[in-house]
């Protein structure tokens, strides 16, 4: 679930996303990227995410969003 949070973390306040992980916050393409139709946004849930493999070298293909 690291990856996911602390790194790549999504969640959804007053209807909004809004990003908290340090690998987005610092990364203005991926920022971008993120809020775009091209990546699959899913809900979090730990026991899934926590078995969802990632890619290191490119965008994410999936965020986990918090709600």
């Amino acid at each position: 679930c690291f990856w996911f949070t602390v790194e790549f973390g999504l969640c959804r306040q007053e209807g909004q996303l809004k990003a908290f992980g340090a690998g987005l916050l610092s990364s203005f393409g991926e920022l971008q990227y993120c809020l775009t139709d091209k990546p699959d946004l899913r809900d979090f849930e730990p026991e899934i995410t926590g078995q969802q493999k990632y890619p290191i070298t490119e965008y994410q293909p999936i965020y986990f969003v918090a709600n």
